[in-house]
């Protein structure tokens, strides 16, 4: 998706104290995670006290990241549409805004003054409230903030937030990313330990309302994994050990044999080359035995599968356990959703030998009112 803007770079400020800064392009992938891993960037390194409040809390910056006049591109949302297994339309998949937004939400958490290293966050969980369908060929703007910072008895959570928004200004898709930082767990955060991997405890919103149920981080427990050795973003590990729980899975209604490619054929898309996800030698330099599925490559094929009406408004919910590694098998169950108007699908790894039944991801889609 090319991501052409004017050249405004300098910040405006906004309500409140938050600065919103233009940027000339989408940045690059690439670029973020080669300054993720060179401690001398000024967007890379650990932090040592760096977006740390009065007493060396962490703070967010008041800040958010805009690109303007952002064109979906028509051949990647196709093929987004055919990685998935689905057929090529002119409504875009959910997952193709994720996509669009996730480098400048990633940009904004590379920054000097963001308080967590990006190599290392967990994706607990994923929401996308979108009001209309998208078609391809629109162009749109994108703005990326961090909120909601909250104690986790693991360290702090908090959300990325992208907005998207149409030409007037109104308001596409919400896609909200909730993630865990590890490490400097406060003692006051036993009210974060309630583990994400219980089933619907990712949703506080009423269907029908276009309420976000992404906003309160502190229930979070299992997670996707983050941008290193503590699991890249996306990846699907958990944080809580939530997935390592006793899981009697459902009867599955599909199976997915995903190869050693699968992560490359993402990143062929999506422009994501987190190096655990491309290949076992790659992964292995980041703690990892093998390389892993991307987070969304799951939550956007089972989304994908549900086949769902695009043309209406709807909300798309994602809650990340075990990692997927590949080569691997991935069982998937799904079910219409009794009193509501939606889908449901658990995903997750078959027993093997004395390897229990890992549970990997949750996907939740709710059908909106109009």
């Amino acid at each position: 998706m090319a991501g052409r803007t004017g050249q405004r770079t300098s910040g405006q400020e906004r309500a409140g104290q938050e600065r919103v800064k233009d940027l000339s392009d989408v940045p690059s992938f690439p670029a973020i995670y080669a300054a993720a891993l060179d401690p001398r960037s000024r967007l890379g390194g650990k932090k040592g006290g760096r977006g740390a409040g009065a007493k060396g809390a962490p703070q967010l910056p008041e800040l958010a990241y805009r690109v303007r006049k952002v064109r979906i591109d028509a051949e990647r949302a196709r093929d987004f549409d055919h990685l998935m297994g689905g057929p090529a339309t002119d409504l875009v998949h959910p997952g193709v805004l994720h996509v669009l937004a996730f480098p400048v939400s990633l940009a904004l958490m590379a920054r000097r003054d963001f308080p967590f290293a990006l190599l290392g966050l967990v994706h607990l969980r994923n929401q996308i409230l979108q009001h209309r369908p998208v078609r391809v060929g629109e162009l749109v703007d994108v703005e990326c903030r961090v909120r909601a910072l909250a104690p986790h008895r693991k360290g702090h959570t908090f959300e990325a937030v992208s907005t998207i928004l149409g030409e007037d200004g109104e308001i596409i898709a919400t896609d909200v990313s909730t993630y865990l930082a590890k490490g400097g767990s406060s003692s006051g955060a036993g009210s974060s330990s309630s583990s994400a991997s219980t089933v619907g405890s990712s949703r506080t919103g009423e269907p029908g309302t276009g309420e976000p149920s992404g906003t309160s981080p502190a229930s979070a427990g299992g997670g996707s994994a983050g941008v290193g050795s503590g699991a890249p973003t996306g990846s699907g590990s958990s944080a809580d050990g939530g997935s390592r729980r006793d899981f009697a899975p459902p009867a599955p209604t599909g199976r997915w044999a995903l190869g050693a490619d699968t992560g490359r054929r993402y990143a062929a898309v999506s422009g994501d080359v987190n190096p655990i996800h491309l290949s076992a030698v790659s992964a292995k330099a980041f703690g990892f035995p093998k390389a892993i599925a991307h987070g969304m490559y799951t939550a956007s094929r089972a989304f994908t599968e549900s086949r769902v009406d695009l043309s209406r408004p709807l909300r798309w919910d994602v809650t990340f356990d075990a990692p997927v590694t590949l080569p691997g098998t991935v069982l998937v169950a799904y079910e219409d959703e009794p009193g509501r108007a939606g889908v449901r699908c658990l995903g997750w790894r078959p027993a093997r030998g004395e390897k229990a039944a890992r549970r990997c991801f949750e996907v939740e889609v709710t059908m909106l009112d109009r």
